[in-house]
Order: C-alpha cells, then structure tokens, then sequence
C-alpha cells in the first residue's frame, strides 16, 4: 500500500495547505522586491510630486503590483499547467463581461445605501452640512486614487489564489469561511475596531466570496468591493472602516445606537449593513451561477 503523500495530491498537484503558504511567502517576497526596486524608480520621476501635490495616495498601488506578482508566480510555480492560466483566478477574459460585472457593482452599492436609506427615515442617520474644502470631483477623485488599488490588492489577495487553493482542497464552504475570517482580522488595525464591526466586516468577506462564487468572477467581486466603499464615501460622505475621506458639502451623522449604525467605523459597521449583506447573500444564492464558458 502506497502511503498518502503530505505534499501532493494522488493527482499530483501539491496540497492546498502548503499552495496557501506558499503564496503567503511570495506575497512577503513580492512586496519586499516592488518596495526595494520598482518603489526607488517611480521615485525618479515626477509621478510621485504629482501625486502628492494632488493629494492622491498611491501606496496602494503598490500593493496591487506585489499581489499580482505573487499570484502569477504562485500559478508558475505551485501549479504548473494544470490550470488554465488567470482563469482559475477568475480574471480571465470571460470574468471581464458586463454580465458578471454589473450585478458586481448594483449588489455592491444597493446592499449598504439601501439600508442606510432606511435608517435616514428612521432617524438614526442625517445629513449634515460639511465644510467646503474642494469639489465634488476632486474628493472623488482622491477616493478612487486610494480605494480602487485597495478593493483590487484585497480581493485578489484573499479571494484570488488563496480562494482557489482552498477550493480545490477543502471545498466552497471552507473557501468561503477561510477567507472571510482572514478577510475580518485584515481590518483588526483600523481606527476604533470592535468585536461588533469585525465581525460586520468578516460578513462582508462572506458576501463577496458568494458574489465571486455565484458570478464567477473576482473583477464582479473587485467591483461589488469598489461599489461598496465609493457609496459609503461619495455618495453617503460617511467613513469607511474606520478610515475617513473628503466630504464636500456634506456629510452623513450617526446617531446610534453603534451596533446599529457602525458609528465611528462608518455604516459598514453596523446591523443595517449586516442585513443588506444578508438579502444580498440570499438573492444571489437564488440566482442561476454564472458558467465560466457562457458565452
């Protein structure tokens, strides 16, 4: 009798656990290259003057470009050619179709501004005049500088690869729950963290591995992440993980209860939020999944 190895499946593709590993390793490696080499190019330029002047983070740009590094070498080199390519991330050509896209982004937005809506009838939220300090366009211009990066280094770092490999070891249920749990404690350093919007926030890992599951596409799911936190900053004008941006004109003011509203966090951090996510959940579980080869 054969014994099992711990490395590799009887198929020959190296066990999840250690593709999970190994992935955390090269996006350590990555990350230490981009700001060792390609960090001190930019510099060079006047790329980094203009940012700052207009205020545009670009920090998480880098990120971006080491979790995209780590993935593809993490594909080379732990997987071979038994997969197909960036297809088995979902960032395949296919994954890029309005139709995986467009519910990406009305689930993203509808989830969080309807039941913030609610509560504005309920008077537990109002909108409050804010200093003008620049246009409307300008705060979302700052907005998209730093959340665009930061939806697409976070998805593809938790529901990218690392999703794949739990999938194809453990199953959905375990991918999903993984992640989402990786996905909460990501956030544990934000401003004013609680146990309560932690986990508000571990449930929106949830709700986005269902939308990369259910569209078949981790762009929907970068784009329900992206919708997500633009409708909390530019349109509601309230923080968003506890971090908060430009609020031109106005402003969204919470008053409470924070385990209902998210207070300091923002909405994502409360019960209203928690439910929005739910339905979301329990309607794209009811729609048909998207086929990877649909056309």
């Amino acid at each position: 009798m054969n014994t099992p190895s711990p490395w590799y499946t009887e198929a020959g593709a190296v066990r999840a656990p250690w593709r999970a590993l190994g992935f955390a390793g090269l996006v350590v490696l990555a990350s230490g290259a981009v700001g060792a080499i390609l960090v001190p190019l930019v510099q060079l330029t006047s790329l980094v003057d203009l940012a700052r002047e207009e205020r545009l983070g670009i920090a998480g740009w880098w990120d971006l470009v080491a979790v995209v590094i780590a993935t593809a070498l993490a594909m080379r080199i732990f997987d071979g050619n038994r997969i197909s390519g960036w297809g088995s991330v979902g960032l395949d050509r296919a994954a890029l179709r309005w139709r995986c896209i467009g519910p990406g982004l009305a689930v993203g937005s509808v989830a969080i501004l309807l039941p913030t809506a609610l509560l504005l009838q309920a008077g537990r939220f109002s909108i409050e005049p804010a200093a003008v300090t620049e246009s409307w366009q300008s705060a979302l211009l700052v907005a998209c500088a730093q959340l665009i990066p930061s939806a697409f280094s976070e998805e593809l770092l938790v529901r990218g690869y690392l999703f794949t490999a739990i999938l194809e070891g453990a199953g959905e249920q375990w991918a999903v729950a993984g992640t989402a749990i990786i996905f909460g404690m990501m956030h544990v350093g934000n401003p004013d963290p609680s146990a309560w919007s932690i986990a508000c926030v571990t449930l929106a890992g949830i709700f986005l591995a269902v939308v990369r599951l259910q569209l078949g596409s981790l762009y929907a799911a970068t784009a329900a992440h992206l919708a997500w936190n633009l409708s909390q900053v530019s349109v509601l004008h309230a923080p968003v993980s506890g971090l908060a941006l430009p609020t031109p004109w106005y402003q969204l003011a919470d008053h409470g209860p924070a385990w209902l509203t998210g207070g300091s966090w923002g909405p994502e951090g409360g019960g209203g939020a928690a439910v929005g996510m739910l339905v979301a959940i329990f309607l794209l579980l009811r729609r048909p999944r998207v086929s990877a080869d649909a056309s």
